[in-house]
């Protein structure tokens, strides 16, 4: 397995259809994106962390599929593409799974964190445990990958207090991690952009999300979304562009917050990580 430095882990999902709509995309602008991003990252002789779920049709679905495709080019292996399972979704796995993804991707298997009884079969369908299942891959992977890139992602209607690609943008900036924030594509990558810009999107606020987001006060311990979630917004606002720390200039970072070409966003990306490795370039496959 490649040393951390080289690992960029992707924060991906779709964002509301009605904002892509709003922008002339669709999913499928995002999934592009992804799938170029993860190609190109590849190519580069960096590795790949991604941390979802197994859903048909999902974005791990689709980084599979890709990696079974550099499989048959002697381009990539499983050991370059690290998938992040919480708990229960790796428990759920049979033999056959496992033989099946193992020429694909390392898993990487987070248990449940403790407090957490996992005999108990009730728990699977909690949702306030699912949601510290969620977390504690989050933090996991962030501690174990080199490099953040956030694209997308649901603003509203997520399991747990944040936004989930926002969560993993403000982890990994916690963490000191480079961050690349691929705002044009809307979703909550927007979200961290315009917090970055020391500005309070309208769905980073507790107001919004109570009635945007079922039970929403129940997704943290009692009576602490609010500050949870202000916390968070805080912290992108504090930490501006400064606090990407991801090689890119200024007005670098501004044009990847922006851009809505996906060429544009695997360049800037690529343009980064090789400041920050002191890699030489190498051509796009």
């Amino acid at each position: 397995m490649a040393s951390a430095r080289y690992t960029i882990g992707i924060s991906v999902s779709s964002p509301p259809e009605q904002e892509l709509i709003a922008l002339g995309l669709s999913e499928h602008h995002i999934r592009h994106v992804f799938i170029e991003l993860v190609r190109h990252i590849l190519a580069s002789g960096w590795d790949v962390a991604y941390g979802g779920d197994l859903r048909p049709a999902g974005y791990t679905e689709a980084l599979f599929d890709l990696v079974r495709t550099y499989n048959r080019r002697d381009v990539a292996g499983p050991e370059r593409v690290r998938s992040y399972l919480h708990w229960p979704v790796w428990a759920g796995l049979t033999p056959k799974d496992r033989a099946d993804l193992a020429n694909v991707a390392t898993l990487v298997e987070v248990s449940a964190p403790p407090g957490v009884d996992v005999s108990d079969g009730r728990v699977r369908d909690d949702p306030l445990t699912i949601t510290r299942c969620v977390e504690a891959m989050r933090s996991r992977m962030t501690a174990e990958i080199g490099a953040r890139v956030v694209l997308g992602g649901r603003t509203w209607g997520q399991g747990g207090i944040t936004p989930g690609v926002v969560d993993e943008a403000n982890l990994a900036i916690a963490g000191r991690l480079p961050v690349f924030v691929a705002g044009g594509f809307g979703g909550a990558a927007r979200l961290v952009a315009e917090a970055l810009r020391g500005e309070l999107p309208q769905e980073l606020t507790s107001d919004f999300q109570r009635e945007h987001t079922p039970d929403y006060d129940g997704l943290g311990p009692a009576g602490n979304a609010s500050a949870v979630l202000a916390s968070v917004v805080e912290r992108l606002q504090r930490a501006g562009l400064a606090g990407l720390q991801n090689g890119l200039e200024d007005d670098e970072n501004a044009r990847l917050m922006e851009t809505d070409d996906a060429d544009e966003v695997v360049a800037l990306v690529l343009r980064g990580v090789r400041r920050l490795t002191g890699a030489a370039a190498s051509p796009p496959e």
